[in-house]
């Protein structure tokens, strides 16, 4: 009875956000890519909340076709060479909550060899795709920033303007916020350019934000049966990470072309 109510409750939230979309000169033009997964990321993300999806959907619409456009304009998944990196993963198990855990390591991405706007844009790909295949089953994530090996190449890329640019474009207009921000293996590197970031983050993300000395305390929040052995835990690589989602972020050119074609007639 429980799922025959859920179902209903989705399906009616679901057709009035679409109604909704239809009548908006500033998303109806993407609305063929806009499939139902990717609207109930948005609805689980904003509890069900048709209103408060529809604001955080013409934000996500805004970000990608207005304000950071050239990332919709200069880059597609299917070439991005960051993601063959390993920076960002998602682990394969969840966390004793059921929320999703990402990882990103962030000693294995090199400047020199790819700048910080293809890793951000990489990044909104892999985002992007979560918002589909993973917030539409379940609204809550938990990441996990290992800087071991923090370079001052990475921190010069670390700019107040990308900083602000990474707050807006992953705490504004994603349907979902961060459980825990867990920061590990870091330095005064990482404490400076925390400082200069945490006033322009909400309340309740900054109470989310927790720097750990060592990995035992990591564990007490992460436990280490779902962890790399490069932080303490108990699962190989192979066993740690899921890598099934790259063929499916690489397989996502359409959706950023047809966000690019249209960018001529978005208005500001």
């Amino acid at each position: 009875m429980v799922e025959i109510i859920e179902g209903l409750r989705f399906a009616s939230a679901l057709a009035e956000l679409k109604c909704r979309i239809q009548k908006d000169e500033k998303i109806e033009p993407y609305s063929d890519i806009l499939d139902d997964k990717f609207l109930m990321g948005f609805l689980r993300g904003k509890k069900w909340d048709v209103d408060k999806a529809m604001i955080c959907l013409q934000h996500y619409i805004k970000m990608r076709t207005v304000k950071y456009k050239n990332f919709t304009k200069l880059y597609r998944p299917s070439t991005v060479k960051f993601l063959d990196k390993g920076v960002l993963n998602l682990l394969k198990h969840r966390d004793p909550h059921g929320r999703l855990v990402l990882l990103a390591q962030i000693n294995k991405w090199s400047p020199s060899e790819i700048p910080a706007d293809e890793a951000i844009a990489t990044a909104l790909f892999i985002v992007d795709e979560g918002i589909r295949s993973f917030l539409s089953t379940g609204n809550e994530c938990v990441a996990i920033f290992d800087c071991a090996g923090i370079t001052f190449a990475q921190a010069r890329n670390a700019t107040p303007k990308k900083i602000i640019l990474l707050i807006d474009m992953f705490t504004k207009n994603i349907p979902t916020k961060p459980k825990g921000v867990h920061f590990i293996n870091h330095g005064f590197i990482v404490h400076h350019l925390y400082r200069f970031a945490s006033p322009m983050l909400e309340k309740k993300i900054r109470e989310r934000v927790h720097f750990h000395s060592n990995t035992s305390q990591l564990h007490g929040h992460i436990p280490a049966k779902i962890l790399p052995t490069s932080l303490d835990g108990e699962l190989e690589t192979e066993d740690a990470f899921d890598t099934s989602q790259d063929a499916v972020v690489r397989g996502n050119d359409y959706f950023y072309e047809r966000l690019a074609s249209e960018l001529q007639i978005v208005k500001k």
